[in-house]
């Protein structure tokens, strides 16, 4: 659950707007003090009482002493208010700014990681998403299937409605994702939407707080490469791969391929088996393509273990582009 590089970005965040927080208050005390000295003795009556409270416990009546004190520090801070509103200032111009109020950007409540640092957290892996894909148009509403009417199938079967139930089952998949989620192979010729889907899939599932890795087969085989024979680590590596509670893998078959690559996409596909965490695939490629660039033994898993999702019709950019 949750990126690892997307919670380490979101403790940074908090950290810093915690900082700026205590500096802006710091710097607001200052002015205030200035402009309103009583305010100045009230800190320091409170910060006598805060250390007056803690020699309580050695008292003959603890309870009867931090009582009074924190009568007294109740009315010093009714006093500074009221000072700071018959001044024209908010009575909590003092207190620092922070973005959380609940865990003051901490980003810990009681030992636990603050909600805010799980929002942070998707909203970091969104935006990662789209730096490497044209994500921000893509969601399920966007989707539309204006595009699939007045068209049949080879069989004479609306295509339209096979395209709304695709739509309606990748939905619902979203809603009901978890780590054993079934893996999906999303296939079809080109211009049909996949990308799209596979994107809005990505969206749904990171906004839910899975940790999604999504990218396309050639920066992924690209970055593998790299890692492997030139020591350098990418974006992509197996580890993340692996890691991942769902991969994502667009346009298999669209990259340069090689022994190598071939490889990868079934130690990608092994090794995400055996720990039984889903990967969704999109391609070009029917199954007797699968098995002629990849071999018998994936077009074979895919068969086995992961759910066909059919699309077809004719390439969307094309319609758009002539305004079919």
């Amino acid at each position: 659950m949750y990126a690892p590089e997307s919670i380490s970005a979101a403790f940074s965040k908090a950290a810093d707007d915690r900082n700026r927080a205590l500096s802006l208050a710091e710097e607001r005390k200052e002015k205030i003090e200035k402009e309103l000295p009583r305010t100045a003795v009230i800190a320091s009556l409170l910060s006598q009482i805060g250390a007056s409270i803690a020699k309580t416990f050695y008292a003959q009546n603890p309870e009867e002493s931090v009582e009074a004190l924190a009568a007294q520090s109740l009315n010093l801070q009714e006093e500074r208010k009221a000072l700071l509103k018959a001044a024209g200032y908010p009575e909590d111009y003092l207190d620092p700014p922070f973005h959380c109020a609940v865990c003051k950007d901490t980003g810990r409540v009681n030992g636990k990681i603050c909600a805010c640092i799980k929002k942070r957290a998707i909203e970091h892996s969104l935006e990662a998403l789209s730096k490497y894909s044209p994500s921000k148009k893509c969601s399920f509403e966007s989707f539309s299937l204006n595009y699939y009417k007045n068209l049949t199938d080879k069989n004479g079967k609306s295509v339209l409605q096979k395209t709304e139930n695709n739509l309606n089952y990748l939905k619902a998949y979203c809603a009901d994702f978890s780590e054993n989620s079934k893996s999906l192979y999303i296939f079809g010729k080109t211009g049909l939407g996949k990308t799209h889907l596979a994107l809005s899939c990505a969206k749904e599932i990171i906004s839910r707080g899975y940790y999604v890795v999504y990218g396309m087969a050639g920066q992924i085989f690209s970055s593998i490469e790299e890692e492997k024979f030139k020591g350098i680590s990418g974006k992509y590596t197996m580890k993340t791969l692996l890691d991942a509670d769902l991969l994502i893998i667009d346009d298999l078959g669209s990259e340069f391929r090689t022994s190598f690559t071939a490889s990868v996409v079934h130690n990608i596909i092994e090794s995400r088996l055996l720990a039984s965490k889903p990967v969704i695939i999109t391609t070009n490629l029917d199954i007797g393509g699968i098995n002629k660039l990849y071999g018998e033994r994936i077009a074979s898993r895919i068969i086995g273990e992961y759910e066909p999702i059919r699309f077809e019709g004719e390439d969307i950019r094309q319609l758009k582009k002539f305004q079919y």
